[in-house]
């Protein structure tokens, strides 16, 4: 039997079609088996040094493996 778990923490992952950020697994308190903790990212928002708020706590959402497939590679960008 393979113990490997499929996705590790900071794979990417599509949901549905909506890409995704593994941040825990079953190795984790509170993940059932079978199951991984995905972000799908935040709501845009004003950065605080533009006079904004900020973003609020991080919606981590615990979902089965099964409804997961592989990430799409990123596409990284650079701050001006």
């Amino acid at each position: 039997m393979d113990d490997e778990l499929p996705f590790a923490k900071g794979d990417f992952v599509r949901v549905d079609g909506i890409n995704a950020v593994v941040v825990g697994n079953e190795e984790d308190e509170n993940i059932p088996h079978d199951h991984i903790a995905v972000f799908f990212g935040s709501e845009f928002a004003k950065r605080e040094s533009e006079g904004g708020e900020g973003n609020g706590n991080p919606v981590v959402w615990i979902i089965p493996i099964d409804v997961c497939e592989d990430g799409l590679e990123p596409e990284y960008k650079e701050e001006d």
